[in-house]
């Protein structure tokens, strides 16, 4: 799956059950695929409006069943943003 980083892709499938936190970047508006999402049993968190992407909270299994949808552009962990002061 070239839609999930290799490190990332290895976690999610060691871990099936365990609860991750990420970002999905899609093809079109995110608002198109809120109910496809909400379906695989994912919890949108916030929905970009600068980009075509959502964060979503579940379990990985869904997320990288998710990553199979020909509108999911790309599927990566939603790390903390940290600012230099």
């Amino acid at each position: 799956m070239a839609k999930i980083a290799p490190e990332l892709l290895s976690k999610l499938q060691r871990h099936p059950d365990a609860t991750v936190n990420v970002i999905v970047r899609l093809t079109d508006d995110p608002s198109a695929h809120l109910t496809e999402i909400k379906a695989s049993r994912l919890n949108v968190r916030y929905t970009y409006s600068l980009i075509a992407a959502v964060a979503v909270q579940g379990k990985a299994a869904a997320c990288l069943k998710l990553a199979s949808q020909p509108w999911v552009l790309s599927i990566e962990e939603d790390k903390s943003v940290h600012t230099m002061s």
